[in-house]
């Protein structure tokens, strides 16, 4: 950090007034949806939910994904090229087609893809540009989520037709070429309503032949009647994108040459989606309710894998519809209960075709690579959960939780190719075979035991202590399963689980607030390549840390608001991975920062404006299993302002990079070299609305 960032970073944590909290700081009588469905103050929940609200959203004004969840602390989202990116949420970042299992993504508390087809780029399938807000969940969630809500959950609110303002159009500009426009219209007149949120998206790309243009849509019908209510989402996303892929060589982010760089024209990635959901809530004579939640998907995504010798394009599309019910019953004057199931259909196909020979390799590896289909498969998935979720007041300050989940998940797959590792016409590659295999016809069912424990303690008004314990598991995604290399015939994979425990402390006083927390995570059957290029799930990780959320008002229009974690994420296990590269027992994870965090002044002179000037880090991490190779990280400055004209109509400004800093989105090593996604210098971004 600079001596002007340590400077205001210092300034923040030690001046003291007196003065009220942002609209996003830490708030105890705040509510949340995630946790049980339905709206429950912050103050009373054993977790570490968070929300960020529309106002905060508004502001930043985000358009790549990873500018999202700069607040949150444990969180971390890279960018790769165009809408593309990864995550982390209390844990590394992982990489890999199955690794997106660890998170789960949800719409207005709906999955957005099926179990077993995740996409680890599945936040551009959103609207998140137009939500009302995002609540995120570090650590496994509530026993209302099942597979893949393993190390976080993000959920994604949309805006009701009552939210103000009702309507709204928008302009926005900014640095290459980029331009998006937004209309949001609603109507309400108390008992029903709808509205229509649209936005469509063009940007050059500060790279060589890149950038992407992306339209989504969100339609929404709500009705309410007394107890009965209805709300009907369709969201429907398309997204045609000019990837840039890496640049290599130590420190090539540094080279403007090489910045700005594609040394993959022609890659690309094309992307559409649909969510058509219903969500009843109705109540009963005996004073219970159910919710019934019916939902239909579609998602289709085609993509150039410039990140692999000969870039072969893989295809993905799945359909799928389910149903969830609960039944909320009170099971005495200070017991609630939630009894629950969720099943689920999806179909899946998976094709991957390499266009051209394999260069840039030597010849043995180019052989084993060869042009055509490499993998053309089907696969099914069927799953049905049951679930019961227990909250209980002991006394008024002491709150308990609880609950148990048991999910399985089934798979039916079929190969249309040769099966083993020929190619595609069945004719073998020299020298013990394709690099591709292929399994035969098969069927692998997984089932899971998820148990949730929790003691919230509210001491006092303003104070809340809570303990949470949990286990969260995902089984193996169709593509760990499937697309096998090697002579690896089966991939007999277990489900990952992690067993997690948390201390957490969050409360106001004066003109302060805060929310922090200790964890400790062990997560078995963690999937990895081994040596022999095999996928087995005999890897072990281990998770602490402690994160911290912050807010102080330092005067009546000037708010200093921090987060922020230290967390360190190692190895539980030793392998040799070959190629000189090993995983040790105790070894730092590869792509873990272990720090993160945000500083943030927010200055409110009224009500029409407000100005904030925002210091993010990220700290330095390494870049293999055996950690010779590492990123020193980055911090970077960015600045948002808002003004209020007269007639409904307001001018928003945002500077990223302030600082013009060269750094890595993302760092990597592999095949031997250093390679980044290098991150744009300074952008300047203005947008026009009108209200009315």
């Amino acid at each position: 950090m600079n001596n002007r960032l340590a400077l205001l970073a210092a300034m923040i944590a030690c001046v003291c007034c007196s003065a009220r909290a942002d609209d996003n700081s830490v708030q105890l009588g705040s509510v949340v949806v995630t946790d049980t469905g339905l709206p429950t103050p912050v103050r009373i929940l054993p977790d570490n939910t968070l929300r960020v609200n529309g106002a905060s959203l508004k502001l930043i004004g985000a358009i790549q994904p990873s500018q999202l969840l700069t607040t949150v602390p444990g969180a971390w989202i890279t960018a790769g090229s165009g809408q593309e990116n990864l995550m982390a949420l209390r844990s590394p970042l992982f990489t890999g087609a199955g690794a997106c299992g660890a998170f789960l993504l949800l719409e207005d508390g709906l999955p957005i893809q099926p179990a077993g087809f995740c996409d680890v780029n599945a936040l551009f399938e959103i609207n998140t540009e137009q939500a009302g807000a995002l609540e995120v969940v570090r650590g496994p969630g509530s026993v209302l989520y099942g597979s893949n809500a393993l190390n976080g959950i993000i959920n994604v609110l949309t805006r009701p037709p009552q939210s103000l303002p009702q309507n709204n159009a928008s302009l926005e500009r900014g640095s290459n070429d980029y331009t998006r426009l937004e209309t949001s219209v609603g109507s309400w007149n108390g008992v029903q309503g709808f509205r229509a949120s649209a936005n469509a998206a063009h940007d050059g790309g500060f790279r060589a032949d890149s950038g992407y243009d992306q339209q989504k849509l969100t339609l929404r019908s709500d009705y309410v009647d007394g107890g009965l209510s209805r709300e009907t989402l369709l969201e429907a996303t398309n997204l045609n994108q000019k990837t840039a892929g890496y640049i290599y060589g130590l420190d090539a982010y540094e080279n403007p040459a090489l910045r700005y760089s594609n040394p993959t024209p022609g890659a690309f990635r094309d992307a559409q989606s649909m969510r058509l959901l219903q969500i009843w809530q109705l109540p009963l004579s005996t004073g219970s309710q159910i919710d019934i939640t019916p939902y239909l998907r579609h998602n289709w995504t085609s993509f150039t894998e410039h990140y692999l010798p000969g870039e072969p394009i893989q295809t993905e599309a799945t359909n799928s519809g389910g149903l969830q019910f609960k039944l909320r019953t009170e099971a005495g004057p200070s017991t609630s209960v939630i009894y629950g199931s969720d099943a689920e259909y999806a179909h899946g196909t998976v094709q991957e075709y390499q266009p051209g020979p394999a260069t840039g390799i030597p010849p043995s590896q180019a052989a084993t690579r060869p042009q055509g289909f490499h993998y053309d498969y089907a696969a099914d998935s069927r799953t049905l959960a049951m679930y019961v979720d227990i909250n209980h007041a002991w006394t008024p300050q002491w709150l308990f939780s609880g609950g148990l989940r048991v999910e399985g998940v089934r798979y039916t797959y079929e190969n249309f190719l040769p099966v083993g590792n020929t190619q595609a016409d069945g004719i073998p590659c020299p020298d013990g075979g394709c690099l591709f295999y292929r399994p035969a016809d098969r069927a692998d069912q997984f089932v899971n035991v998820m148990p949730k424990f929790g003691i919230s303690y509210l001491a006092g008004e303003n104070q809340t202590l809570y303990f949470d314990a949990g286990r969260g598991a995902r089984a193996p995604q169709t593509i760990e399963l499937y697309e096998l290399q090697s002579q690896q015939a089966v991939a007999d994979l277990h489900s990952e689980t992690v067993n997690s425990f948390e201390f957490g402390w969050r409360g106001q006083t004066g003109a302060a607030g805060w929310d922090t927390d200790v964890y400790y995570m062990l997560k078995d059957n963690f999937i990895f390549r081994d040596a022999n290029g095999f996928i087995v799930s005999d890897g072990r990780m281990r998770s602490r840390g402690v994160e911290f959320s912050f807010h102080y008002a330092l005067s009546s229009t000037l708010t200093a608001l921090m987060d922020g974690t230290y967390a360190v994420h190692s190895y539980a296990f030793s392998q040799d991975l070959g190629h000189g590269n090993t995983i040790s027992d105790g070894n730092d994870v590869k792509y873990a920062p272990r720090t993160i965090g945000s500083v943030r002044l927010n200055w409110r002179p009224s009500a029409d404006a407000q100005l904030e000037l925002a210091w993010t880090h990220v700290g330095g991490y390494w870049l293999d299993e055996s950690n010779q190779h590492r990123y020193g990280g980055q911090d970077l400055l960015n600045l948002y302002a808002q003004y209020g004209l007269s007639a409904g109509w307001s001018v928003a400004l945002r500077i990223t990079n302030l600082t013009n800093k060269a750094y890595a989105e993302r760092a990597d090593y592999s095949f031997g070299n250093y390679r980044y996604f290098p991150g744009d210098g300074r952008e300047t971004f203005i947008q026009v609305q009108k209200d009315f």
